[in-house]
């Protein structure tokens, strides 16, 4: 397993000193919904990003933020993606548009950050793979949660051994608040849009693929029932060397974004919890008080959201290879495709028999 990375957020300095306004790299940002927006944010706070413009295919929303934020805006990506003083491009577009403006990026020779799923299939990602390395590009998919600090520190502990041989590990996803019916229609699904990232999450930490799936699952929201999606769900993955995984994920938590991770090892074990805003705590005859906790991604994954675009200016800058590797995104896509097929069919499926992985000998 390669060695976990701490990221440095490059507020005020390059690494060569001050860093000159002229060294910033102008970035052209693909969609301006609810992913666009913080991404917005993240760039304001890295000093080496510049938003040169902003492409949404509503004009006026374009139009205004544009204003706001002092950039470029377009209503689709041609322009900006022909011109030499583009650097990167950040891809937050509606997910079905992705395959295509990641192709068009790469081929107009600019470095991509991506937004999961890069395409519908796996034909399509590995077109996307096969594009930047014959380009020499970086592509960079955005699979925020490995650069959540208590969760990196989470895994650097289990790479350094400090629980032992792993036996259990438990993931918890309960989204906050509950997302629009019109969003989750177009979402691909709970496995491809929310635990999609917990796949992810389970090679990071342990850095191998799992043999073998069974997924159950149910709706408790009217709305999601209705577009023949689940809201309640709870995968298994079993290991070869015995090493258990669970993932259990809701749509919405009541109590806010739930997010937890628990690596349980013959000599120990390592949690990361949920986070709260503040740490105020009343203690009185009642009781103990606690705040709530972050009630959004958005709040909950600030700081990783921008220590990725830091990570991806790296990719830029050095030379580095993107952290998420070809072979991990198709995992997590066809774990996502297993998990889907097991909760229909009501039973465990291997991973060997998947028709992207089978005679390949990669599980």
């Amino acid at each position: 397993m390669e060695a976990r990375q701490e990221w440095k957020l490059e507020m005020n300095n390059s690494k060569n000193g001050q860093m000159s306004l002229n060294d910033r790299k102008n970035v052209v940002l693909l969609g301006l919904g609810r992913a666009g927006k913080f991404h917005i944010q993240s760039i304001q706070a890295i000093t080496g990003l510049r938003l040169k413009c902003v492409v949404d295919v509503d004009e006026a929303r374009a139009k205004r933020l544009a204003a706001e934020l002092e950039c470029d805006y377009a209503t689709d990506a041609d322009g900006p993606l022909g011109q030499a003083d583009v650097d990167a491009v950040i891809v937050a577009s509606p997910t079905h548009e992705h395959f295509g403006q990641i192709q068009n990026a790469l081929k107009a020779g600019k470095p991509v950050f991506t937004e999961k799923p890069l395409g519908g299939d796996l034909n399509e990602i590995d077109t996307c793979f096969d594009l930047a390395k014959r380009s020499d590009l970086p592509l960079f998919v955005g699979f925020n949660r490995r650069f959540d600090p208590s969760f990196s520190g989470l895994a650097a502990g289990v790479q350094a051994g400090q629980v032992g041989v792993l036996q259990m590990l438990r993931v918890t996803s309960r989204d906050s608040p509950l997302p629009t019916m019109e969003y989750i229609s177009t979402s691909h699904g709970i496995f491809h849009d929310c635990i999609v990232h917990d796949f992810d999450m389970l090679r990071f930490i342990t850095g191998r693929n799992p043999v073998e799936i069974f997924a159950v699952g149910s709706s408790f929201v009217e709305g999601i029932g209705k577009l023949n999606d689940l809201d309640n769900v709870l995968v298994t993955l079993k290991y070869d060397d015995g090493m258990i995984a669970s993932i259990d994920v809701n749509r919405f938590a009541a109590y806010g974004y739930d997010q937890r991770i628990e690596v349980f090892g013959s000599e120990g074990m390592l949690q990361a919890e949920n986070r709260a805003p503040v740490s105020t705590l009343l203690s009185n005859k009642e009781g103990l008080h606690r705040p709530t906790i972050e009630q959004s991604f958005t709040s909950r994954y600030k700081e990783a959201y921008q220590r990725e675009l830091v990570e991806f200016l790296a990719c830029i800058n050095e030379g580095k290879p993107a952290p998420v590797t070809h072979e991990e995104v198709r995992m997590s896509f066809i774990l996502s495709e297993l998990g889907e097929q097991s909760h229909r069919e009501n039973k465990p499926l291997k991973l060997s028999d998947h028709p992207g992985l089978a005679g390949t000998g990669s599980v």
